[in-house]
């Protein structure tokens, strides 16, 4: 027989073969194709475990390995499949080889590169069991445990306990009640965005009742065997007394050459909600000259403030220095951008 020919020969029988093998692989019943990623929970398992079953056609002997072939076991003939119970851990990730044995004693390695996903809790309950706890210790001011809900990598973690430790702080007897309007998975059933309506009930530290209300897109992540909270888009209820405040920062002072020479300072609220009554102080050579209040600055507004004098009669080229809320009264979220240095001509 022509060499190429017969090369090409047990090509073809080769790639017929395993795809033969792809197609005779089950698991618990199901047919799987290769590269496929299962996920299975606690209930698909049959009597707690994970069957695999594999067509038998001409092979004496199967045997199957999840540990990439430090060890293997042999697969029970049954009908005309070999078959294999495997019992799982609680969260495992499974990934099975085989070993096949024809009739005419030759063997083959067969990886169908399938990986199965096994949690013993459905990612549903898990997630639930997150939001029963941040109902839990917010309400028992637990800050420890509460943050241990959250993601290392949650944004601005040391702010945003910070800002959970105000909550504490200013609120007392406060009541939770929550209420899941949206729930979605990634495929691999490792992330999820759910749409959770909040309502908080509390009182402040004079024994006012209040009560504030949103729906929050929380991110959860399965880190290692725990879901964890990874994001919280549109919070208005956890950490907002801190979170939500305003944030005063002078960008600029400026002269012109007019006779007296007018000084212009730009004040900027770089916060989220707006501030008021808010003392601004221009200085020449760290001796103050002008001082005024600004009434109110919206959240992203910003303001000139000007005022015409002999600046300069405190030296040639003067250091100019503009002070925001200088005595702390306002609570802003960053009390470290507050002044402004320039030199002025």
């Amino acid at each position: 027989m022509n060499k190429k020919i017969f090369c090409l020969s047990l090509c073809l029988i080769f790639i017929l073969n395993t795809s033969v093998y792809a197609q005779n692989l089950r698991v618990n019943n199901k047919e799987v194709e290769e590269g496929e990623t299962l996920n299975l929970f606690s209930d698909d398992l049959i009597a707690g475990k994970i069957v695999f079953s594999l067509r038998k056609d001409n092979f004496k002997k199967v045997e199957i390995t999840f540990d990439k072939g430090r060890n293997w076991k042999e697969m029970t003939k049954d009908g005309d499949y070999f078959i294999f119970e495997y019992r799982p851990l609680s969260e495992e990730e499974i990934i099975p080889e085989f070993i096949l044995t024809e009739e005419s004693g030759s063997m083959q390695t067969y990886k169908p590169y399938v990986k199965i996903v096994y949690q013993k809790k459905k990612p549903d309950e898990q997630v639930e069991q997150v939001l029963e706890k941040m109902k839990i210790y917010y309400e028992q001011e637990n800050i420890d445990r509460f943050m241990d809900l959250f993601s290392y990598d949650y944004p601005e973690r040391i702010k945003f306990k910070e800002a959970i430790q105000n909550d504490f702080y200013n609120y007392k007897n406060i009541r939770l009640r929550y209420r899941i309007d949206r729930k979605t998975f990634d495929s691999d059933f490792k992330g999820a965005i759910w749409d959770v309506y909040w309502e908080r009930k509390y009182d402040n530290r004079d024994g006012t009742a209040f009560s504030d209300s949103e729906t929050i897109a929380m991110r959860f992540d399965r880190e290692g065997p725990s879901w964890l909270i990874s994001g919280m888009r549109g919070n208005t209820i956890f950490g907002s007394a801190l979170l939500a405040q305003p944030d005063l920062e002078p960008i600029s002072l400026t002269n012109d050459d007019s006779l007296p020479p007018i000084v212009t300072a730009v004040i900027r609220n770089n916060g989220s909600t707006s501030a008021s009554n808010i003392s601004v102080k221009i200085y020449s050579n760290n001796v103050l000259f002008y001082s005024t209040t600004i009434s109110s600055l919206a959240s992203g507004a910003q303001t000139t403030v000007s005022h015409q004098d002999y600046y300069n009669n405190f030296g040639n080229n003067p250091t100019g220095k503009v002070v925001v809320d200088d005595s702390n009264t306002i609570s802003e979220t960053n009390e470290n951008n507050n002044v402004y240095t320039t030199t002025l001509d």
